[in-house]
């Protein structure tokens, strides 16, 4: 039955076999000189996984609680360094192969599924299989990998439960979306898009209605509370110490078009018009999000939990860079949305396709499209190739490329000067996660200005060690000059890439 089962899944489905097997071998080459790229939040997952290996619970490199966070994906990180131990950092880009390899599998039966023409669905396969906005987050060691994976895997499974209202399919969807966010915070995100199109649902009666939103909810937000409620216990915050948001709504609006503009095809010539590329963008998933429930018929489509999806993600990120202070929208916060996306793009394409009975529109419309399609293949091979002979050269960018993991004459001491952690001064530094990643010792991060009581916390101690790297770009953290001003600062080791020195009090 199993095997039965699996011959008629795979063999509609060869062409997303090889553009799963293309998108998992690019993720390799692209990581072949030295794994993975490792960013701070990296270091944050890793460590926290450390922690729960030894026993400790979650808790981070520096020893506080990890709470920036939610604990999924660091619980994955631990159950592979588990069954592969010291090889992990060699096995977790074959991982992350595999991770994006299954999600254009999964992506590739949805389009199947929609009835789209073969050459529209090989298209779509390998847009997605050689983007570089995704290629970017699989050859990381980010929680948006495996989000990624469950939203897509959201979107099919949300699909059959829509068809049916079957109170099996929404546990699924209700399970996935407790994961969902228990990996990202912005997990809520699918939270409200299954509620929302249950709430919407024309098909279900408002007694249903309301049992199948009880079990949803309850289901979905089960883990997502969980976490917030330990982060309360242990800090007296839900998800750390986070500042209200400094940049204007229309400033976010404007680098959420620049992101999109790297996505599609002319990107030179969209750059020049981000806000607009943004408003248009958002105005047209407004308008086709109505149109789809006025309609009131055919609500089962995958395109309505693709544009839901979209359109929602897009305002919480929206929303919450602008109350709350974090990095600038990027394509790493909204990768998420890539592939419901051009999902939704592909949807559409193929119902003009399929009303377009005139002859000279439809020649115009196919020479219009190959002119796009080649355009953005182009456009993505590139970029890709410009990544893989950056990569090739010295790693991908971060603390494990070749400047910080070889060449670091700062890095390698501390590597072999273990007994140099085990003094009674306190340890800070600047690149706190560097020191973890290559020693696996705990270094305090030097304290960022903008909070105060850490900053008077470190100027108090009468004496500490602090371990400056000339290349760590971090300009929230206290600069020497600020350290020099309550501190005496006298060198104690000196390399190629930074100092160590001894800081007492003046």
């Amino acid at each position: 039955m199993s095997k039965l089962f699996t011959l008629k899944l795979l063999r509609p489905n060869n062409d997303a076999l090889i553009a799963a097997f293309v998108g998992g071998l690019l993720v390799l080459l692209l990581t072949k000189h030295s794994g993975l790229g490792i960013s701070p939040d990296s270091i944050y997952y890793l460590s926290t996984a450390d922690s729960i290996i030894a026993g400790k619970g979650f808790y981070q490199f520096d020893g506080m609680p990890f709470v920036m966070f939610p604990v999924g994906y660091p619980i994955l990180l631990s159950l592979i360094k588990l069954i592969v131990g010291g090889s992990f950092l060699k096995v977790i880009p074959f991982f992350n192969a595999l991770l994006f390899g299954t999600t254009i599998f999964i992506a590739g039966i949805i389009l199947e599924n929609t009835n789209h023409s073969k050459w529209l669905k090989w298209v779509v396969l390998f847009v997605i299989a050689l983007s570089p906005s995704l290629l970017e987050i699989y050859t990381m060691l980010w929680s948006e990998t495996l989000f990624i994976t469950e939203i897509v895997l959201f979107i099919y499974f949300g699909k059959i439960y829509f068809e049916k209202y079957s109170l099996k399919s929404l546990v699924v969807i209700a399970v996935i979306a407790a994961i969902a966010a228990d990996t990202r915070l912005a997990g809520v995100a699918v939270i409200a898009t299954g509620g929302l199109l249950i709430l919407m649902s024309p098909e279900l009666k408002w007694g249903r209605k309301i049992q199948h939103e009880l079990i949803y909810g309850s289901i979905s937000i089960s883990l997502f509370v969980m976490n917030l409620i330990r982060n309360a216990l242990l800090t007296q915050t839900l998800t750390g110490n986070r500042q209200k948001g400094v940049t204007p709504f229309l400033e976010n609006l404007k680098y959420y078009g620049f992101v999109l503009t790297n996505w599609l095809p002319f990107s030179k010539w969209a750059s020049l018009m981000p806000t607009t590329i943004a408003f248009l963008f958002l105005s047209i998933l407004i308008f086709v999000f109505l149109v789809r429930f006025l309609k009131s018929k055919e609500q089962h489509h995958y395109e309505k939990l693709a544009v839901a999806f979209t359109l929602i993600y897009s305002i919480f990120m929206l929303t919450v860079a602008t109350i709350s202070r974090f990095e600038a929208i990027n394509n790493r916060l909204l990768a998420p949305f890539y592939i419901p996306c051009v999902l939704t793009i592909s949807f559409y394409i193929a119902s003009i396709f399929k009303i377009s009975k005139t002859g000279i529109f439809k020649v115009a419309l196919i020479c219009v499209s190959i002119l796009i399609v080649i355009t953005l293949f182009f456009q993505y091979s590139v970029t890709d190739r410009a990544s893989y002979l950056e990569n090739i050269e010295g790693g991908i960018g971060g603390y494990s490329d070749d400047d910080w993991f070889i060449s670091s004459g700062l890095l390698n001491y501390l590597n072999s000067n273990p007994a140099f952690f085990k003094g009674d001064k306190p340890i800070y530094s600047n690149a706190a996660h560097a020191v973890y990643f290559k020693t696996s010792q705990s270094a305090q991060i030097l304290p960022e200005r903008k909070y105060a009581h850490l900053v008077s916390a470190f100027n108090n101690k009468p004496a500490q060690i602090l371990i400056w790297f000339n290349n760590e770009d971090n300009r929230e953290v206290l600069t020497l000059q600020e350290v020099a001003n309550t501190k005496k600062m006298q060198i104690m080791c000196k390399f190629n890439d930074g100092v160590i020195y001894l800081c007492t009090s003046k």
